[in-house]
């Protein structure tokens, strides 16, 4: 089962929607992240490096993160490509 976890750090954050599992060992958080389990990383992070992480939210950013999800970031695309005149280019 993939979980979406959220994660603060010193210098922002990050968010991984699909994660196979996670943990933590002497205050080192883990996070396994890949295509399939074969194929998988794990990534950690120091101790002094998280703040605070959330499993499975039921808000979209629940920490604050201020972070552009995917469909904010195709709706910002689709709005760049209405504005962009092809016309007026070419004459350019």
């Amino acid at each position: 089962m993939a979980h979406e976890i959220h994660i603060k750090t010193t210098d922002g954050g990050v968010v991984y929607p699909t994660a196979f599992s996670y943990g933590r060992k002497e205050g080192d958080l883990w996070v396994q992240v890949g295509d399939d389990l074969e194929h998988a990383d794990t990534i950690y992070f120091a101790s002094g490096y998280w703040q605070q992480y959330v499993v499975d939210p039921h808000g979209e950013d629940p920490l604050d993160l201020d972070l552009e999800f995917e469909d904010e970031e195709y709706e910002d695309d689709e709005a760049e490509y209405e504005d962009y005149d092809e016309e007026q280019d070419i004459a350019e």
